[in-house]
């Protein structure tokens, strides 16, 4: 009976020493579970920012096309615009370099040019043509200037630019083909049209003529 007490004693003492090791936890212990909670906290936020900044990055970007694509188009219509001053300005060089030679070799053959003016008249006629395409192309170039410059001109050709910028040109495959096509058609037209009057003459021939 002693002995049997015995035994049942260190198994109490045992179970009574169990809730002393579930007590307060110890400062390290703590801080290692902050240190930890802290840690996931960071995580969560940088998988939660993840998804805004590529939210962000994919607007700049669409932003950014945006812009490129506007000032393209901008690019485009002041294109147009420079061209056609351009143009417009060599074509008026060209016929005020044409009117000055000519009205200078007209003056030049008469008789009063030649006393009043002698060393104007005395001027060979390839060096008229040069001096009349200079004075041509000073006249024509402050002439587009000041076109250039004149607001509603400006805008009228600014205008005129952005809707000649919404034409979709061909490309280069559809032109080959569309040329293809003319030129085949064309031939055809040709052979038809030739044997057609080959045709007709011998059928006249025959009627109007001697039947041979």
């Amino acid at each position: 009976m002693a002995k049997g007490q015995k035994d049942k004693q260190p198994t109490k003492v045992a179970e009574d020493e169990e809730p002393e090791e579930s007590g307060p936890s110890s400062p390290a212990e703590d801080s290692s579970l902050v240190t930890q909670s802290e840690g996931a906290g960071a995580a969560d936020a940088k998988d939660a920012e993840a998804p805004r900044a590529d939210e962000s990055s994919e607007s700049s970007d669409a932003e950014e096309a945006e812009d490129e694509e506007v000032a393209a188009a901008q690019l485009g219509s002041e294109r147009y615009v420079l061209a056609g001053f351009f143009a417009a300005g060599m074509l008026l060089a060209y016929l005020l370099g044409k009117v000055v030679h000519g009205v200078w070799a007209t003056l030049a053959n008469k008789d009063w040019f030649s006393r009043t003016l002698p060393a104007l008249s005395a001027v060979g006629d390839d060096d008229k043509t040069t001096y009349g395409m200079i004075v041509g192309g000073v006249v024509a170039l402050v002439v587009v200037l000041r076109a250039f410059r004149n607001p509603e001109l400006r805008a009228w050709s600014d205008e005129v630019a952005a809707e000649l910028a919404k034409v979709k040109w061909p490309t280069k495959k559809e032109v080959t083909n569309a040329t293809f096509v003319v030129i085949a058609t064309t031939t055809v037209a040709t052979l038809y049209l030739a044997l057609l009057d080959r045709f007709w003459a011998f059928v006249t021939n025959i009627v109007y003529g001697d039947g041979s």
